[in-house]
């Protein structure tokens, strides 16, 4: 935590804010979308991550293959960033993810997260990256056993990592207390991957990614801001994958 403490009052409003902000859970309202296991949808055999994977084959209208599959860990490590790193970040209890269900569209989209509403004891960076890791790892396996790279690969891991400085500089943009830029230093070490996440405070943009997301090659569009390819001569305006 780098913001100084407030009081419940002060802290449940920014918390609100940030579901104004972000894509959290709190944000999912619609009663009428399925909810499904963690470990039900991580299922390679089952119906719910293959057509998540196609889903996003027919979105980006993608030819390559591992574009869908990449994305799909993109999807989660993005929506889990954003339902945890805002409250490490203010000093607020971190929601557990164990027993995590998630709400899936009619099209098979992962559309959020739905904990249990348990909050961890300790709010230690390590004790954040220890249970997000433990939710990525049967993500990331399971998206190799449909064809994706290996479960260790950094074209998964690079999802999660590179959105916690995401999450934090958009914090950072909507004039959100506390140091932004050292708290996703302090939870890029606790992941022992530093060298997926780049960050840079003399940049306006801060936060790079170092592995790529995929969606660049969504005919037609563009780069999301803290892209890895940022200084690529084709780039065009973000199309905001993040939303």
């Amino acid at each position: 935590m780098t913001t100084q403490p407030c009081s419940p009052a002060v802290l449940l409003g920014r918390l609100r804010e940030c579901d104004r902000l972000l894509p959290r859970p709190g944000t999912i309202r619609s009663p009428t979308l399925p909810t499904v296991p963690w470990a039900e949808f991580c299922d390679p055999a089952g119906p719910w991550l293959a057509r998540c994977v196609e889903e996003w084959q027919e979105r980006g209208g993608f030819r390559h293959r591992r574009a869908g599959i990449v994305l799909v860990a993109f999807r989660f490590g993005w929506l889990a960033c954003c339902a945890t790193v805002p409250e490490h970040h203010l000093g607020a209890p971190l929601p557990a993810l164990d027993d995590l269900r998630v709400a899936v569209t009619a099209e098979g989209r992962l559309s959020g997260l739905r904990p249990t509403g348990d909050q961890l004891d300790e709010s230690s960076p390590q004790q954040w990256w220890d249970q997000l890791s433990r939710a990525f790892e049967p993500l990331a396996e399971a998206l190799h056993a449909l064809g994706g790279p290996v479960p260790e690969s950094h074209e998964y891991w690079g999802n999660p990592v590179g959105s916690i400085g995401t999450v934090l500089w958009r914090l950072q943009r909507a004039g959100m207390p506390g140091d932004a830029i050292a708290t996703a230093r302090e939870l890029r070490a606790a992941t022992g991957r530093e060298r997926l996440l780049d960050i840079d405070e003399r940049r306006d943009t801060w936060p790079r990614r170092t592995t790529c997301c995929q969606w660049w090659r969504k005919p037609g569009n563009g780069y999301c801001e803290e892209c890895v390819l940022w200084n690529s001569a084709s780039r065009k305006p973000s199309s905001a994958v993040t939303s």
